[in-house]
Protein backbone atom coordinates (compact mmCIF):
# COMPACT_ATOMS: atom_id res chain seq x y z
CA UNK A 1 0.00 0.00 0.00
CA UNK A 2 1.09 3.26 -0.99
CA UNK A 3 0.49 6.37 1.40
CA UNK A 4 1.00 9.46 0.64
CA UNK A 5 1.62 12.65 2.84
CA UNK A 6 2.42 16.74 1.68
CA UNK A 7 4.68 19.38 2.92
CA UNK A 8 4.23 23.42 2.07
CA UNK A 9 6.93 25.24 2.80
CA UNK A 10 6.47 28.56 3.77
CA UNK A 11 9.31 29.92 6.46
CA UNK A 12 10.74 32.37 4.48
CA UNK A 13 10.01 35.94 5.26
CA UNK A 14 9.42 36.42 1.38
CA UNK A 15 12.01 40.09 1.45
CA UNK A 16 11.87 40.59 -2.56
CA UNK A 17 8.17 40.52 -2.11
CA UNK A 18 8.72 43.48 0.69
CA UNK A 19 10.70 45.46 -1.04
CA UNK A 20 8.61 46.02 -4.27
CA UNK A 21 5.62 46.09 -2.58
CA UNK A 22 3.80 49.66 -2.20
CA UNK A 23 0.44 49.20 -1.43
CA UNK A 24 0.84 46.39 1.56
CA UNK A 25 -2.15 46.38 4.26
CA UNK A 26 -0.13 44.21 6.39
CA UNK A 27 3.59 43.46 7.20
CA UNK A 28 2.97 39.81 6.94
CA UNK A 29 4.79 37.77 4.64
CA UNK A 30 4.07 37.18 1.31
CA UNK A 31 2.34 33.79 2.10
CA UNK A 32 -0.13 35.05 4.40
CA UNK A 33 -0.87 38.17 2.09
CA UNK A 34 -4.89 37.51 0.88
CA UNK A 35 -5.28 36.88 -2.53
CA UNK A 36 -8.81 36.71 -3.35
CA UNK A 37 -9.63 37.21 -0.26
CA UNK A 38 -8.07 33.55 0.82
CA UNK A 39 -4.16 34.03 2.59
CA UNK A 40 -2.19 32.44 -0.55
CA UNK A 41 -0.87 29.72 1.21
CA UNK A 42 -4.42 28.34 1.72
CA UNK A 43 -5.20 28.44 -1.84
CA UNK A 44 -2.63 25.67 -2.61
CA UNK A 45 -3.42 24.19 1.10
CA UNK A 46 -6.73 23.76 -0.04
CA UNK A 47 -6.41 21.94 -3.50
CA UNK A 48 -4.42 19.09 -1.55
CA UNK A 49 -6.91 18.55 0.92
CA UNK A 50 -10.02 18.40 -1.87
CA UNK A 51 -7.44 15.94 -3.63
CA UNK A 52 -8.24 13.46 -0.93
CA UNK A 53 -5.07 11.64 -1.36
CA UNK A 54 -2.72 13.03 1.52
CA UNK A 55 -3.23 11.29 5.02
CA UNK A 56 -1.29 14.63 6.77
CA UNK A 57 -0.23 18.33 5.92
CA UNK A 58 2.94 19.89 7.28
CA UNK A 59 3.19 23.22 6.94
CA UNK A 60 6.25 25.18 7.94
CA UNK A 61 5.87 28.99 8.78
CA UNK A 62 8.70 31.62 10.16
CA UNK A 63 8.44 30.57 13.65
CA UNK A 64 7.03 34.08 15.16
CA UNK A 65 3.95 33.71 12.44
CA UNK A 66 2.83 30.06 13.24
CA UNK A 67 -0.15 31.45 14.85
CA UNK A 68 -1.07 33.72 11.87
CA UNK A 69 -0.81 30.29 9.76
CA UNK A 70 -3.04 28.93 12.33
CA UNK A 71 -5.51 31.50 12.12
CA UNK A 72 -5.82 31.66 9.00
CA UNK A 73 -6.36 27.67 8.28
CA UNK A 74 -9.41 27.72 10.50
CA UNK A 75 -10.73 30.96 9.42
CA UNK A 76 -10.70 30.16 5.42
CA UNK A 77 -9.83 26.14 4.75
CA UNK A 78 -12.93 24.30 4.19
CA UNK A 79 -13.66 21.43 6.48
CA UNK A 80 -10.18 21.86 8.05
CA UNK A 81 -10.47 18.76 10.05
CA UNK A 82 -10.79 16.12 7.42
CA UNK A 83 -7.31 15.70 7.03
CA UNK A 84 -4.05 15.92 10.02
CA UNK A 85 -3.03 19.39 9.64
CA UNK A 86 0.29 20.73 11.70
CA UNK A 87 2.19 24.32 11.22
CA UNK A 88 5.63 24.30 12.68
CA UNK A 89 8.82 26.12 12.43
CA UNK A 90 10.84 26.73 9.31
CA UNK A 91 14.54 26.25 9.15
CA UNK A 92 17.18 28.76 8.44
CA UNK A 93 17.94 27.38 4.98
CA UNK A 94 15.25 25.92 2.45
CA UNK A 95 16.66 22.47 2.75
CA UNK A 96 16.48 23.04 6.72
CA UNK A 97 12.61 23.86 6.39
CA UNK A 98 12.49 20.58 4.60
CA UNK A 99 14.38 18.11 6.81
CA UNK A 100 12.46 19.48 10.03
CA UNK A 101 8.93 18.91 8.31
CA UNK A 102 10.23 15.18 7.10
CA UNK A 103 11.03 14.44 10.62
CA UNK A 104 7.72 15.53 11.96
CA UNK A 105 5.80 13.78 9.39
CA UNK A 106 7.19 10.49 11.28
CA UNK A 107 6.35 11.89 14.84
CA UNK A 108 2.80 10.58 15.58
CA UNK A 109 2.24 8.27 12.81
CA UNK A 110 4.36 5.44 10.19
CA UNK A 111 6.49 6.88 7.38
CA UNK A 112 4.43 7.62 4.16
CA UNK A 113 5.98 5.96 1.26
CA UNK A 114 5.92 9.08 -0.88
CA UNK A 115 6.13 12.72 -0.32
CA UNK A 116 5.29 15.95 -1.98
CA UNK A 117 7.27 19.10 -1.37
CA UNK A 118 5.72 22.31 -2.56
CA UNK A 119 6.29 26.17 -2.05
CA UNK A 120 3.44 27.93 0.18
CA UNK A 121 3.70 30.95 -2.60
CA UNK A 122 2.40 28.80 -5.28
CA UNK A 123 -0.93 29.48 -4.54
CA UNK A 124 -2.93 28.00 -8.22
CA UNK A 125 -3.06 24.20 -8.31
CA UNK A 126 -5.01 23.44 -11.92
CA UNK A 127 -7.12 20.08 -12.43
CA UNK A 128 -4.36 19.14 -14.80
CA UNK A 129 -1.76 19.68 -12.84
CA UNK A 130 -3.32 18.31 -10.13
CA UNK A 131 -4.19 15.25 -12.27
CA UNK A 132 -0.28 14.36 -12.95
CA UNK A 133 0.83 14.79 -9.41
CA UNK A 134 -1.37 12.42 -8.93
CA UNK A 135 0.08 10.27 -11.43
CA UNK A 136 3.89 10.97 -10.29
CA UNK A 137 2.94 9.79 -6.49
CA UNK A 138 1.81 6.49 -7.27
CA UNK A 139 4.15 6.04 -10.11
CA UNK A 140 7.69 4.87 -8.12
CA UNK A 141 9.56 4.56 -11.73
CA UNK A 142 11.48 6.96 -10.48
CA UNK A 143 12.52 8.28 -6.72
CA UNK A 144 11.91 11.86 -7.32
CA UNK A 145 9.50 13.68 -9.83
CA UNK A 146 9.78 17.31 -10.63
CA UNK A 147 7.29 19.21 -12.77
CA UNK A 148 9.44 21.03 -15.98
CA UNK A 149 8.27 23.88 -17.90
CA UNK A 150 9.91 24.27 -21.42
CA UNK A 151 12.51 28.36 -21.91
CA UNK A 152 10.71 30.51 -24.36
CA UNK A 153 13.20 32.95 -24.22
CA UNK A 154 16.77 33.49 -25.72
CA UNK A 155 18.96 32.71 -22.60
CA UNK A 156 22.65 34.05 -22.92
CA UNK A 157 25.49 33.74 -20.30
CA UNK A 158 26.85 36.80 -19.13
CA UNK A 159 30.15 38.11 -18.07
CA UNK A 160 30.64 41.54 -17.07
CA UNK A 161 27.87 42.74 -18.35
CA UNK A 162 29.00 41.42 -21.72
CA UNK A 163 27.29 38.38 -23.60
CA UNK A 164 29.77 35.73 -23.47
CA UNK A 165 27.42 33.20 -25.80
CA UNK A 166 23.98 31.89 -26.40
CA UNK A 167 22.88 28.96 -24.98
CA UNK A 168 20.55 25.90 -26.29
CA UNK A 169 17.54 26.58 -24.57
CA UNK A 170 16.14 23.57 -25.64
CA UNK A 171 18.39 21.94 -23.30
CA UNK A 172 17.28 24.10 -20.24
CA UNK A 173 13.33 23.67 -18.54
CA UNK A 174 12.63 25.88 -15.59
CA UNK A 175 11.96 23.41 -12.87
CA UNK A 176 8.79 24.30 -10.22
CA UNK A 177 7.17 21.90 -7.25
CA UNK A 178 5.12 20.54 -5.65
CA UNK A 179 7.89 17.76 -6.56
CA UNK A 180 7.74 14.01 -5.66
CA UNK A 181 9.85 11.83 -3.81
CA UNK A 182 10.38 8.44 -2.22
CA UNK A 183 10.49 9.36 1.15
CA UNK A 184 12.98 7.25 2.56
CA UNK A 185 15.27 8.40 -0.03
CA UNK A 186 14.54 12.12 0.79
CA UNK A 187 14.74 11.86 4.35
CA UNK A 188 18.23 10.07 4.16
CA UNK A 189 19.78 12.48 2.06
CA UNK A 190 18.39 15.49 4.37
CA UNK A 191 19.79 13.65 6.89
CA UNK A 192 23.12 13.09 5.15
CA UNK A 193 23.53 16.83 3.80
CA UNK A 194 22.05 18.38 7.70
CA UNK A 195 25.28 19.49 8.65
CA UNK A 196 27.31 20.46 6.03
CA UNK A 197 26.53 24.36 5.93
CA UNK A 198 28.46 25.04 3.05
CA UNK A 199 25.73 23.52 0.87
CA UNK A 200 23.09 25.23 0.06
CA UNK A 201 20.07 23.70 -2.63
CA UNK A 202 17.40 26.46 -4.26
CA UNK A 203 15.12 23.05 -4.79
CA UNK A 204 14.49 19.45 -3.09
CA UNK A 205 15.13 17.78 -6.35
CA UNK A 206 19.02 19.29 -6.22
CA UNK A 207 19.72 17.23 -3.39
CA UNK A 208 19.28 13.82 -5.59
CA UNK A 209 21.17 15.35 -8.19
CA UNK A 210 23.98 16.01 -6.22
CA UNK A 211 23.85 12.74 -5.17
CA UNK A 212 23.81 11.15 -8.71
CA UNK A 213 19.99 9.38 -8.42
CA UNK A 214 17.76 10.14 -11.88
CA UNK A 215 14.75 12.83 -11.27
CA UNK A 216 11.97 11.65 -13.55
CA UNK A 217 10.38 15.11 -15.10
CA UNK A 218 6.33 15.83 -15.83
CA UNK A 219 4.40 18.55 -17.52
CA UNK A 220 4.39 21.78 -15.21
CA UNK A 221 2.01 24.58 -15.70
CA UNK A 222 3.04 27.92 -16.51
CA UNK A 223 -0.36 28.97 -14.16
CA UNK A 224 2.15 27.76 -11.51
CA UNK A 225 3.30 31.14 -10.51
CA UNK A 226 5.96 31.25 -7.55
CA UNK A 227 4.86 34.91 -5.92
CA UNK A 228 8.11 36.64 -6.24
CA UNK A 229 7.26 40.03 -6.58
CA UNK A 230 4.35 42.31 -6.04
CA UNK A 231 3.13 42.87 -9.17
CA UNK A 232 2.68 38.96 -9.48
CA UNK A 233 -0.61 39.40 -6.97
CA UNK A 234 -2.84 40.86 -9.63
CA UNK A 235 -1.25 38.22 -12.00
CA UNK A 236 -2.26 35.59 -10.07
CA UNK A 237 -5.45 37.34 -8.81
CA UNK A 238 -6.52 37.28 -12.99
CA UNK A 239 -5.55 33.39 -13.01
CA UNK A 240 -7.68 32.55 -10.12
CA UNK A 241 -10.55 34.48 -11.56
CA UNK A 242 -10.36 33.01 -15.25
CA UNK A 243 -10.24 29.44 -13.62
CA UNK A 244 -13.40 30.21 -11.88
CA UNK A 245 -15.25 31.46 -14.42
CA UNK A 246 -14.11 28.41 -16.43
CA UNK A 247 -15.52 26.07 -13.95
CA UNK A 248 -18.61 27.89 -13.38
CA UNK A 249 -18.96 28.22 -17.24
CA UNK A 250 -18.37 24.38 -17.64
CA UNK A 251 -21.75 22.41 -19.26
CA UNK A 252 -22.77 20.17 -16.72
CA UNK A 253 -22.53 15.90 -17.66
CA UNK A 254 -25.81 14.89 -19.11
CA UNK A 255 -27.28 11.57 -17.54
CA UNK A 256 -28.37 9.38 -19.89
CA UNK A 257 -31.05 6.60 -18.87
CA UNK A 258 -31.83 3.20 -20.53
CA UNK A 259 -35.09 1.96 -20.57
Amino acid sequence: MVTVDAILLGGGLGTRFAETSQNLKSELPKQFQLLGGVPVFVHCLQSFIDMGIFRQIVITSPKFHIRTAEDQILNHVRNPNRIKIRVIAGGERRQDSSRLALETLEENQLSPTRVLIHDACRPYISEELASQIKSCLFDRAYGAWVPSIPVVDTLKKIKDQQVVETVDRSLVHRIQTPQIFEFTLIRSLMERIKDLTELNFTDDASLCEYYGIPVGVFKGDVRNIKLTYDFELETLQGVLAEAKRAKTCAPESATTFTV
